[in-house]
């Protein structure tokens, strides 16, 4: 049963960090600049993203301890 978690673990893990490749990819369609909103500053994106990257790396961090508890 053990082996099935970490296997588990690995494969959300590798799903995990495609996802992270993916937002790079978009990064610019997704936290670029938006015509829509020109009260959008700069800090709101800066701070979107460091909100984001807290909670991928969060996760990947929880995900790493039970793989390797």
């Amino acid at each position: 049963m053990l082996i099935l978690i970490k296997i588990a673990l690995v494969l959300f893990m590798i799903a995990w960090m495609g996802f992270a490749v993916w937002l790079l990819v978009k990064y610019e369609r997704l936290f670029g600049f938006h015509p829509d909103d020109p009260a959008e500053t700069e800090g709101a994106r800066s701070l979107n993203m460091t909100q984001i990257w807290s909670c991928w790396f969060g996760i990947f961090a929880i995900a790493g301890y039970f793989l390797f508890k």
